[in-house]
């Protein structure tokens, strides 16, 4: 036989299998000093599950969002709704108010990295006085009566700029919203609480500004008082809490169940210790290699370990099913794993880099989180393959190189998957063999309504649907968007071209008019600028008459409404105008709905504005509810993009590998089924494909196509020693077979894990990729033999190669 590729790779790993063997114990040291400095790095990797770490640093969205932080401070808030069941006079109960007045001052004083704390009982209520204006605070003057604090009311609801926002119209609820002087991306020194206490998550903001938050409202002195908590602090902090104990006790859980799958098939301590022991520290140098070059476990890595520790199990299984029978038929140790990584070695290599390459395509995705994991995926996957020719040879190297005695019929049989498990793949061999032309129409009937399905996948999300039902804060943040709504927004920045500019009553007409203009669209529920201060302003200054709720007419006036607004004690203008009056924000608070709501909302916006240009002014876009928009046209591109990729470099990679277009054609051809039909039951069925799923074609497509190729190299190596395709099929089938039942349902079973998580998008994510597996068997079981039988890819049949028994023995 032609000593190609194949061929010297498999004298290779059959070379690796004896140095293992006979240098086990440098192998196990190796191993455990690698595992020490992996735990010392790991130790060290950093949470990060904000917005911001979608986006890479340069990207122009993302540059917009940060100029807008440098002009206007940090954006993440903590949206504190309340109600007083069973008072008359809700929020404006006079006993409520006092206990609202000492839990402003209580959360201004004892919570960390808070910038500004405002609620009803320290609101500006701005009042016309003789020569100027008069700004009052419930906190300076609370009111000793009910009937007094009654009179304040109504002038409270009169206000715009309180109403949907602070309070609702009936004054039945009520809100403090606390503003941060912190986001979760800042620099760790600059977010630690104690800059001695190290970088745990009880340290960090968020984690210690909500942790204090919840324990000030829980206090009884607010009893009576009834809290909903949501917003950016809240809801990173429970994202940080999930990513950390997630990645650990699903990790863990996967560990659990796949153990018990080898312990199943195996009924081995070794056969589930060493598989476990090796993914295990492919998970912890993955970790490792993410805090070594300074990333974070951001939104992506949640599913991570889950995935790597049943992608990086495969390896073991198809090493041990091998072994194992080798053990029984040739009673050698050593010439047992020789034989074996001879045998499968080079098919592992090939289905880690296919596997690697499926992850590794997603790092040219414009999302940063996604191109991230795509590295460090591949990284850990590959570490996989390393420590599974390396140090699992080493653990089956220990114990007696040859049997006391020979092993039995009994023995041999379950060595090669039992009864059962050879009656299955005798069955499904001679069902391929017999009925492929059904089975090549049947493929192309799925193939069809999987396209048709793939026409009607929507690319949409919402946030919220990352939290389960079994989440509080999702039915807390429900709850906040229904009474007071808003809980998202879109920043509309002007830049009026120089300083003091956007006191122009040319400008401030431009901002008003699209304030306006966004004031009637559905998905707006309220809507803040400097407008809404000057209005308010204007008609203060003349008792207020609602008939001056208007924008002063002359840039003179503007100026000195502001002058005297900030010498009365106003300091709201920060919030919406930068401090050399060049530039504006009008931030629009969204009701929670799907992205494309919000995208059509930018739509409207930009074809008003071309309908009439603005001339004073030119606007950004920005804010979380855009950034999300652009992030659902990166999720489009990502999935297209990657899945291309990782076709393409994978098609061209099997081409190479069995030195022939239509071998690497059909190789490639049934792992399509599996994400065709994958993307096309989410069509069918309305899933929607959101950033969590936008992965998964690539993803799917690298880890299907591995029992591919293990089964396609063993046929082709079959055929070459027999020359009969049938007969290839057959001992193959019922070779590697069952190995590849094993990977599957180890797989499966693994994916299924993410179901347990209390993350929606993580427990689809797995539903998805588990289907994609069982698809990819059924494909790999019927479609690529009937493929293979059809099209002959490995040339004519009668003409045979070096017989098997030279072969494995020039390997040993």
């Amino acid at each position: 036989m032609q000593r190609d590729f194949i061929t010297r790779s498999n004298e290779t790993f059959a070379a690796i299998a004896g140095w293992s063997f006979d240098h086990r114990w440098w192998v196990v040291v190796l191993a455990v000093l690698m595992l020490s400095g992996s735990m010392f790095l790991a130790g060290k990797a950093r949470v990060d599950s904000s917005f911001e770490a979608y986006f890479d640093p340069q990207d122009p969205a993302f540059l917009a969002y940060e100029k807008y932080q440098e002009d206007f401070g940090s954006d993440e808030i903590s949206y504190i709704l309340y109600e007083a069941p069973g008072t008359e006079h809700g929020a404006f109960d006079l006993e409520v108010m006092r206990k609202i007045l000492q839990l402003t001052e209580a959360i201004e004083d004892e919570v960390p990295f808070i910038y500004e704390v405002t609620s009803l009982a320290n609101a500006e209520l701005m009042v016309g006085v003789e020569g100027g204006i008069d700004i009052q605070k419930l906190q300076d003057d609370l009111p000793e009566t009910q009937e007094e604090l009654l009179a304040l009311r109504a002038r409270y609801l009169a206000k715009p700029m309180l109403v949907g926002g602070l309070v609702t119209g009936d004054g039945a609820y009520a809100a403090l919203i606390l503003e941060m002087d912190r986001t979760s991306t800042d620099p760790l020194d600059e977010i630690r609480l104690d800059p001695e206490g190290g970088d745990g998550l009880d340290n960090l903001y968020p984690q210690v500004t909500d942790n204090k938050i919840q324990e000030i409202l829980a206090r009884p002195e607010y009893a009576g008082i009834d809290f909903y908590h949501s917003g950016d602090v809240p809801l990173n902090a429970i994202f940080n809490v999930v990513l950390e104990e997630e990645s650990v006790t699903l990790g863990l859980a996967t560990a659990g169940v796949i153990a018990l799958v080898l312990l199943f098939f195996f009924r081995s301590v070794v056969g589930v210790l060493a598989p476990t022991i090796v993914v295990q520290m492919s998970v912890i140098a993955c970790v490792a290699f993410i805090a070594a070059v300074g990333w974070s476990l951001d939104l992506s890595f949640g599913s991570i370990p889950t995935l790597l520790t049943a992608i990086g199990v495969a390896h073991s299984v198809h090493i041990l099913s091998e072994f194992r029978a080798r053990l029984v038929d040739i009673g050698d140790r050593r010439e047992a794993l020789v034989q074996t990584l001879y045998l499968v070695g080079t098919p592992c290599l090939l289905t880690s880099i296919t596997t690697a390459i499926g992850f590794w395509a997603m790092s040219f995705v414009p999302i940063k989180s996604i191109s991230h994991m795509g590295i460090y995926s591949a990284f850990g996957v590959m570490m996989a393959f390393v420590l599974s020719l390396t140090l699992l040879l080493a653990l089956l190297s220990f114990g007696r190189r040859v049997p006391r005695k020979a092993a039995s019929e009994t023995q041999r049989i379950h060595a090669k998957g039992g009864r059962v498990v050879q009656a299955v793949l005798t069955a499904t061999a001679a069902f391929t063999i017999r009925f492929r032309r059904p089975i090549l129409v049947a493929s192309a009937l799925v193939l069809v309504f999987s396209v048709v399905g793939i026409t009607q996948l929507v690319a949409d999300s919402n946030w919220l649907n990352d939290f389960s039902d079994r989440m509080p804060i999702k039915h807390t943040t429900i709850k906040v968007d229904e009474v007071m709504g808003g809980v998202t927004n879109v920043i509309l920045l002007f830049d009026a071209g120089e300083p003091e500019a956007i006191k122009e009553p040319a400008a401030l007409r431009e901002i008003e008019r699209i304030q306006a203009w966004s004031s009637q669209q559905d998905i707006v529920r309220k809507t803040y600028s400097i407008v809404d201060i000057l209005t308010d302003l204007n008609q203060s200054f003349h008792a207020d008459d609602p008939a001056w709720y208007r924008l002063p007419e002359t840039r003179d006036l503007v100026a000195q409404y502001l002058l005297l607004y900030e010498t009365a004690g106003g300091s709201e203008t920060d919030d919406y105008v930068s401090s050399d009056y060049q530039r504006a924000s009008l931030e629009l608070r969204l009701k929670l709905d799907m992205t494309s709501k919000t995208a059509d909302l930018l739509e409207g916006l930009e074809a008003e504005i071309a309908k009439q240009p603005l001339e004073a002014t030119q606007m950004t876009v920005t804010g979380m509810g855009a950034l999300w928009v652009i992030l659902l046209d990166y999720i489009v591109a990502s999935q297209l993009q990657g899945f291309l990729l990782a076709f393409g470099v994978i098609s061209v990679l099997m081409c190479l590998l069995f030195r022939s277009v239509l071998a690497g054609t059909i190789a490639m051809l049934p792992n399509l089924a599996p994400i065709l039909l994958t993307l096309g039951l989410m069509g069918w069925l309305g899933i929607l494909l959101d950033y969590s799923k936008a992965i998964i074609a690539a993803v799917a497509l690298g880890i299907a196509v591995d029992d591919t190729i293990h089964l396609m190299s063993r046929i082709r190596y079959e055929f070459q020693r027999c020359g009969n395709y049938a007969e290839a099929l057959r001992e193959s089938i019922m070779d590697v077979g069952r190995a590849l039942v094993i990977t599957s349902i180890a797989l499966v079973l693994g994916f299924l894990v993410l179901l347990l998580s209390v993350l929606d998008a993580q427990s689809v994510q797995g539903l998805l990729l588990a289907g994609t597996i069982v698809v990819a068997l059924v494909a790999d079981f019927l479609l690529m033999p009937a493929l293979v039988i059809t099209f002959q890819p490995f040339g004519p049949e009668g003409v045979k190669a070096v017989p098997q028994s030279e072969e494995l023995r020039e390997a040993a």
